[in-house]
C-alpha cells in the first residue's frame, strides 16, 4: 500500500504532562510524529491516556458526561498540559484543569472558553470499542457525525446550525405553550438555514462516501456500501409545505416534527441497511472507514492534520483485519495514539514507538 504524501504542516503533540486523571497520578511523555502505541493490561491506564488528549481538545471524557469518575480518587482536579506543533518551530501550550465543580482550558496564557474553541485548537478524531453504535444506533450519532465533519470542513457551518437549532428550541417552546402564530414565527428561519445546512451535508455526503470507498478497496472489504441521506420530511414537497401540513401534529406533541433536525443518513449495502447484513467486525471496519474518509477530507478542506485517537485497535477485528487497518495507518500523515492490550502481534510493523503502562505508570 503507497504511502500519501502531503505538504500540510503536521499537527502534534510534542510533550504531554496528565496529572491525578483516573488511575494515572503523574507521568509525562513525548510522543512521536506518527504511530504510537500504548501498551499493558486491562485498567493499567492506557485508555486514559487516550481520555486525556481527548479532554484537551473537546473539554470532556469520552467515557463518562460526570467528572468525578475522571479525577483521581483523593483528588480535586485532574490536569491536562500539552506543547502543540503546529507549523514546524512554532509550538504552543494547551492547558486543562478539570474539577468536580469547575473547569478550566488555557491556551497560549489565555483563557479558552468555549468548547469550540479547544475543537480548533485541537482537531481529533476518535475510534473506540463502541464506535459501531455510529452504525447500529439510530440517526442522531450519524447526524453528530456529520455535523462534526462539517463544524471542520466548513467555517461558516457551526453559526448557521447554532441559529437553526435556536429558532428549533423556540418553535417548539411556542408549540408546547398553544400559541401557533407565534410558533408560525420562526418557520422562515428554520426554512433558510435548514436549506443551507441540507446542501452542506450532502456534498461532504458525497466526498465521504469517495473516499469511504477508497479504504475499503485498500484493505479489500468485499461487499459494496452506499451513504444516502432522507432531508428530514416528506420527499417532493419543500419543507415550508411541510411545516404547514405538520401544523397539527406539531401542536399536539408539542415539538416540531419535521425539518433537518429528522435527518437519517442510511449506510445501505445492496440496498439493505449494514446493521442488518454485516457481522460486527465488518461494522468496525466500516467505521475506520468513516473515520478515516472525515480524517482525509478535514486534511484536504482545512488544511489541518487531526489526532486520531484508537482504543483498543483488534475490538471486533480478527489478526488479519487488525493487521490491514494497521498498515493503512501506517502510511497516513497524521500522529495517531493507539491502544493494544497485546502489541506482539504487530510487531513486525516498522516505524512505530510504543509505551507500555503498568499501574498507571510510563
Amino acid at each position: 500500500m503507497e504511502a500519501r504524501h502531503s505538504e500540510l504542516p503536521l499537527m502534534k503533540i510534542t510533550h504531554i504532562h496528565i496529572q491525578n486523571l483516573r488511575i494515572i497520578q503523574d507521568i509525562e511523555f513525548q510522543p512521536v510524529t506518527g504511530l504510537n502505541v500504548i501498551t499493558g493490561d486491562n485498567g493499567a491506564g492506557k485508555t486514559s491516556i487516550l481520555e486525556a488528549i481527548y479532554l484537551l481538545g473537546q473539554g470532556k471524557s469520552f467515557r463518562h458526561t460526570e467528572a468525578g469518575p475522571l479525577i483521581r480518587k483523593g483528588e480535586d482536579s485532574a490536569l491536562v498540559v500539552a506543547d502543540i506543533q503546529t507549523t514546524p518551530g512554532t509550538e504552543t501550550r494547551l492547558g486543562i484543569q478539570r474539577s468536580r465543580r469547575q473547569f478550566v482550558a488555557r491556551h497560549a496564557g489565555r483563557d479558552v472558553s468555549r468548547r469550540s474553541e479547544l475543537f480548533r485548537l485541537l482537531p481529533l478524531l476518535l475510534i473506540t470499542p463502541q464506535s459501531h453504535e455510529l452504525v447500529e444506533r439510530g440517526p442522531e450519532l450519524r447526524r453528530r457525525f456529520l455535523d462534526f465533519g462539517l463544524f471542520h470542513v466548513e467555517q461558516s457551518y457551526h453559526q448557521v446550525s447554532l441559529a437553526y437549532h435556536r429558532a428549533l428550541i423556540q418553535r417548539n417552546s411556542s408549540l408546547r405553550a398553544g400559541d401557533i402564530r407565534l410558533a408560525r414565527s420562526f418557520n422562515e428561519q428554520l426554512i433558510t438555514n435548514s436549506d443551507t445546512i441540507l446542501r452542506s451535508r450532502l456534498q461532504l455526503l458525497h466526498s465521504i462516501e469517495k473516499h469511504l470507498v477508497e479504504f475499503l478497496s485498500c484493505i479489500s472489504f468485499a461487499d459494496t456500501v452506499s451513504l444516502k441521506l432522507y432531508q428530514g420530511w416528506k420527499t417532493g414537497i419543500s419543507l415550508e409545505e411541510a411545516l404547514k401540513r405538520a401544523e397539527v401534529q406539531d401542536l399536539n406533541r408539542g415539538f416540531t416534527s419535521v425539518g433537518v433536525h429528522r435527518s437519517r443518513l442510511k449506510i445501505l449495502t445492496a440496498g439493505a441497511p449494514v446493521d442488518k447484513v454485516f457481522s460486527r467486525g465488518q461494522q468496525k471496519l466500516l467505521v475506520y472507514g468513516l473515520v478515516l474518509a472525515l480524517c482525509d477530507l478535514m486534511k484536504d478542506q482545512t488544511a489541518v492534520t487531526p489526532l486520531l485517537l484508537i482504543d483498543d485497535i483488534s475490538a471486533e477485528l480478527d489478526t488479519r483485519n487488525a493487521q490491514k487497518v494497521l498498515e493503512y495507518l501506517r502510511n497516513l500523515e497524521l500522529q495517531m495514539f493507539v491502544t493494544a492490550l497485546d502489541f506482539s502481534r504487530y510487531e513486525a510493523l516498522s516505524g512505530t514507538c510504543v509505551f507500555h503502562v503498568e499501574h498507571g505508570s510510563l
